[in-house]
């Protein structure tokens, strides 16, 4: 299993666990997803709408409440853990300030039993996902449940890994040329894992950057 580029997360890890529930409201093209965030624990996310005027920094895109002062937040920068880590300020926001595209995973630390409130447009029409070479944290970029990133995404050896509240699931699923996703367990199709709205993936890629799109309209 190819888990180097994961050490560096393992002491971050440690002590911290995730509880994510998600609800999901929309009206037309607009909408909101809530997260449930408990007091010390990880959680891995994905920003799921459009926020408002398409601004995707992080002060605009992912509010707090005050109770989450001193929350963290952790990106990914290609090959580590990005040194700049963001710090919630009650009253003032993300400092420093940084964007979080639509679509891309982080972690986020909580410091309190709170609600993440995610408000934007919903994204509809044919939508454009990509995955650079090597690893890369990656989301569906539309709030539904839906089997990511699907079973014609990958190279002969890809692997998945899912967030398990204190370390990545040891169910990794791996991807088989011309099949698709596979794992051992019952739970996860040749599509890929499940995912709720606003969860992520770390997805290592063995190949070349691979390109794809979607198609998803609000009924």
């Amino acid at each position: 299993m190819r888990t180097k580029a994961l050490l560096g997360l393992a002491a971050l890890a440690v002590g911290l666990s995730t509880s994510v529930a998600q609800n999901v409201y929309s009206l037309n093209v607009v909408g909101y997803v809530n997260v449930s965030l408990q007091a010390n624990k990880l959680s891995f996310l994905s920003v799921p709408l459009i926020p408002n005027a398409g601004n995707f920094n992080i002060t605009n895109s992912i509010v707090l409440s005050d109770t989450q002062d001193g929350a963290l937040l952790f990106t990914w920068a290609g090959t580590k853990w990005n040194e700049t880590v963001p710090q919630w300020y009650a009253g003032a926001g993300w400092y420093p300030d940084m964007v979080v595209n639509n679509g891309i995973g982080f972690f986020l630390s909580s410091k309190a039993d709170s609600t993440l409130t995610f408000v934007g447009d919903v994204l509809q029409g044919t939508i454009p996902y990509s995955v650079p070479a090597g690893s890369s944290t990656l989301a569906n970029k539309v709030p539904v449940s839906a089997n990511f990133p699907g079973a014609d995404v990958g190279h002969d050896g890809d692997l998945l890994f899912t967030w398990a509240g204190t370390a990545w699931n040891t169910d990794t699923p791996q991807y088989y040329a011309g099949v698709g996703w596979y794992s051992s367990s019952p739970t996860v199709t040749t599509n890929g894992p499940m995912l709720n709205p606003a969860e992520a993936v770390f997805y290592q890629n063995t190949g070349a950057a691979q390109s794809w799109s979607r198609s998803f309209t609000v009924q």
